[in-house]
């Protein structure tokens, strides 16, 4: 038996408190819109529980941005809401650009030709959305981002 990805770990635990009584944080803002099969209400539920994680000091803090690698992550970008915990470390202008790449995908490969590192993770995202099936499936896999690689 292979031993569980870090970030599920992390999520079996987030969830124990949660169904110990933590309360979830409250978000302040309008739902988001659905991104990657995940809809706004589940991307609503990750960010609460991401926000457990950070107070109950299960998360690292936040260190370079893993985009650009230039200035000081001030986010964490999560691609598949399905893995809670799988996140990188972004700066707000590489978070920006990154959840824009779907409207102009040659801008977003400039932007990767230009900034980003050739074995980045970044480059390993798409520039169309996968709907709700191909997200689970992808969570399902130890290695999520090399399963992203393979769907296009």
């Amino acid at each position: 038996m292979s031993a569980l990805p870090a970030d599920i770990i992390l999520d079996r635990k987030i969830e124990a408190i949660i169904a110990n009584g933590h309360r979830l944080p409250r978000w302040g803002w309008p739902v988001p819109a659905p991104y990657n099969g995940a809809t706004g209400q589940e991307r609503v539920y990750v960010w609460q529980k991401n926000r457990i994680g950070e107070m109950a000091g299960l998360l690292p803090p936040l260190g370079q941005c893993s985009v650009c690698n230039e200035r000081r992550a001030d986010h964490r970008h999560n691609e598949i809401y399905f893995r809670p915990f799988a996140l990188m470390d972004i700066c707000r202008s590489c978070h920006a650009r990154l959840h824009r790449r779907f409207g102009n995908p040659v801008r977003w490969e400039t932007f990767l030709n230009d900034v980003v590192d050739r074995d980045g993770w970044a480059r390993s995202l798409l520039t169309v959305q996968i709907d709700r099936e191909e997200a689970v499936w992808i969570a399902m896999q130890d290695d999520w981002l090399s399963a992203l690689a393979t769907l296009y």
